[in-house]
């Protein structure tokens, strides 16, 4: 960093401030890299992530203290990641190096400014904050296990069948730190408070992997998707494996799935991953999809195409940039990639008889013009309701004007849905008699 004193800045501030740096100039996702941190520091995603809910709000702090004003040898990533560190995460800093006793001696005024700001429609919003999804890896875990440590913790399950969705939404909102409740369209999803995610951040079930901190929107991918036990099932773009390991679960890990990452660093990580998962049906590959056939990939039943995209979905949790402008050619250039990869999952795997398209983006760019494009190339194909596979207990599908898309896919949304903003199409073959 800019300072050189004998009193170093953490390892875990220096680092966060870096990945923070790589987002937001290479528009990189913060969540991949992250996940690509080669030296691991668990506190590393608890910063970012204390930074990325509380965006606006330290933003708002830089702007009207006039820090790096102020102070203009001051990193202004290592000055977001310490505020972050100091005013959300965990409060306080046991070091003296100049960047942290500089920002430290803004305490009184950042209170001040967050005072300020502290009006009924702000606490309003704040108590929607996302809750903190917990799933279960029944590879090596059950539910009942899961429910007995969280008694013996304090933990208080909350008992209730839900006609509708709209009422799980109320008690979501509703519920206490020490409260949890299972989750209406996830097998094996928990759903916990906010304030509950200190709590796993740094548990030890999720370290050793028998519980996943997976959002409710990418695990809904796997859900509708449903591949059956002993099935075989290919998943086009598969690191860090939560997906993989997800489907692993359903199969009550009976058959075979290929996961396919074509970046070697991700590669490793997905190895890594579906290792300590002790998900044995899962053949990691490092290779690029578009070059996998029948040939490679023998008997695929079910194709998860999760591709790369613009990551808009996420911004109420991981955007950095801090801009809503859509760069249109970047989209183009997704869009492009998008309709190459879901054709190639249409057209060279004879045995398919289902294929769950996601994206973390709420751009009809990346959506249902690359689903209009698809089918039309595609006629052996077809989607169904995503919605219905829900039991129709759903609330946000696709842009209607997209005649006979946009009625079948769904989005879940940041402000509705309490989960990231993912969206899902899912495609049956026409024709599926001579593969039953």
């Amino acid at each position: 960093m800019v300072f050189n004193h004998s009193v170093k800045v953490p390892a875990q501030y220096k680092r966060s401030a870096k990945i923070l740096q790589k987002a937001v100039e290479e528009r990189k996702p913060i969540r991949n890299l992250v996940f690509e941190e080669k030296r691991k520091v668990r506190s590393v995603s608890a910063i970012i992530k204390a930074y990325s809910d509380n965006r606006d709000k330290i933003e708002q702090l830089i702007e009207s203290s006039e820090i790096l004003t102020e102070n203009p040898r001051l990193d202004k990533y290592l000055c977001k990641v310490l505020i972050a560190e100091l005013n959300f995460g965990s409060k306080k800093i046991n070091c003296e190096a100049k960047p942290i006793t500089t920002v430290k001696s803004y305490a009184t005024k950042f209170a001040e400014i967050l005072g300020e700001s502290g009006s009924h429609g702000q606490e309003s919003k704040a108590k929607k904050r996302k809750p903190r999804y917990v799933r279960i890896n029944t590879n090596q875990t059950s539910v009942n296990d899961f429910e007995e440590l969280l008694a013996s913790e304090g933990f208080i399950k909350v008992e209730k069948v839900f006609e509708n969705y709209t009422d799980f939404l109320g008690s979501v909102n509703e519920l206490k730190e020490s409260e949890y409740l299972h989750d209406m369209h996830v097998s094996g999803l928990l759903v916990f408070s906010s304030a509950a995610s200190k709590y796993f951040a740094r548990h030890q079930w999720v370290q050793d992997k028998n519980l996943f901190l997976q959002d409710k929107g990418t695990c809904l991918v796997s859900e509708i998707l449903e591949p059956k036990p002993g099935s075989t099932v290919l998943d086009m773009c598969a690191a860090p494996g939560m997906k993989s390991i997800h489907c692993a679960n359903i199969m009550q890990n009976q058959g075979t799935i290929y996961s396919i990452e074509r970046d070697f660093n991700r590669y490793k990580l997905l190895c890594d991953m579906t290792t300590k998962a002790k998900s044995s049906i899962i053949s990691p590959m490092h290779a690029d999809i578009l070059e996998i056939g029948d040939k490679d990939v023998p008997g695929v039943e079910y194709i998860l195409v999760d591709p790369s995209c613009s990551g808009s979905g996420m911004q109420n949790r991981l955007s950095v940039t801090g801009s809503d402008e859509k760069d249109t050619e970047r989209l183009r250039k997704l869009g492009g990639l998008q309709i190459k990869i879901l054709s190639h999952a249409m057209t060279n795997f004879p045995n398919v008889k289902r294929i769950a398209y996601s994206t973390c983006s709420l751009y009809e760019e990346e959506n249902e013009e690359v689903i209009t494009k698809c089918l039309s190339k595609n006629e052996n194909f077809k989607l169904i309701s995503c919605k219905k596979a829900l039991r129709n207990k759903w609330n946000n599908t696709g842009n209607k004007n997209f005649e006979g898309i946009g009625k079948n896919c769904i989005y879940s949304r940041p402000d509705s849905d309490f989960c990231d903003g993912i969206f899902i199409a899912i495609f049956e073959r026409k024709d599926t008699s001579k593969n039953d």
